[in-house]
């Protein structure tokens, strides 16, 4: 829904229903009206006529803050390197900690040894 359709004295409303009260609220869809009492009605005309819900929330467009779809850089990039977390990082994590238990490391050391794995992967990929 373009904001150039909107009528005068109308706004557009974001539409959130929450199923159960165990679910969260899901974006489901926006209406336009003049207030949001209406733009309740009209939501739950439209989005709860078939569908059973236990709330509604509806928000004023202008009052949702996103990040721009043309962002200059890599606004959903990883600032820290947490390959850790990922699945593939726990056979790393068990060598270290066996490591570890085998004799007590220093921080540098286990950096070390990290880094200097990273720079053979390095030399292999670029072979």
């Amino acid at each position: 829904m373009s904001e150039g359709n909107v009528q005068e004295g109308f706004g557009v409303f974001e539409v959130f229903v929450q199923k159960t009260q165990a679910d969260f609220h899901t974006h489901v869809g926006s209406v336009v009206a003049p207030s949001p009492d209406v733009a309740l009605m009209n939501a739950r005309e439209n989005f709860l006529r078939r569908d059973l819900g236990v709330n509604l929330w509806v928000v004023p467009r202008q009052c949702v803050t996103a990040t721009p779809y043309d962002s200059e850089g890599d606004w959903f990039a990883r600032e820290f390197d947490r390959k850790y977390r990922e699945a593939g990082g726990y056979p790393e994590n068990g060598r270290l900690w066996k490591m570890y238990k085998e004799k007590v490391l220093q921080l540098e050391e286990i950096v070390e040894d990290l880094h200097g794995k990273g720079d053979k992967n390095n030399e292999s990929a670029s072979s």
